[in-house]
């Protein structure tokens, strides 16, 4: 099917666009992907962060919140609501404005990409998009889960 053959070059150029940007920043697409995760959802423990982006508990996940946090990216502090937990917080100035500002031009051609279809259309393109990153989740669980 047409549109199933662009959803997967979509993925493709997804992967490779984050490979490109992780490079100009100086990181891995690991660490770009915590980084993404920590903007979308906010400060979450290591376990959760880990789970998040498909990193196996324990080193992995120290390792990369370890880079982030000497490259000033991240923070760890305590939950306020449990001070025994630990959280991983973004730091949105230094590096991480560096970071968006590599993301700007692709932003701003997205916004313009949008512009150009109709209010009804873009309910259609939101409501697609929903359900295959709902239907991506579930097979990336199954397929996690062995």
């Amino acid at each position: 099917m047409a549109v199933s053959a662009q959803g997967r070059l979509t993925a493709m150029q997804l992967a490779l666009f984050h490979v490109g940007v992780a490079g100009r920043a100086g990181i891995n697409v690991t660490d770009f992907n915590c980084l993404a995760v920590l903007d979308k959802e906010g400060p979450l423990t290591p376990n959760d962060l880990s789970a998040r982006i498909g990193l196996t508990r324990g080193g992995a996940i120290t390792a990369a919140v370890d880079r982030l946090q000497k490259a000033g990216y991240v923070r760890r502090g305590r939950d306020d609501a449990d001070r025994r937990r630990v959280l991983v917080e973004l730091v949105r100035e230094g590096p991480y404005n560096a970071l968006q500002e590599i993301l700007a031009d692709v932003n701003r051609a997205y916004a313009d990409l949008a512009g150009s279809y109709s209010a009804a259309e873009l309910t259609i393109i939101y409501d697609f998009f929903v359900r295959a990153n709902d239907l991506m989740r579930k097979q990336t669980r199954h397929l996690l889960r062995g």
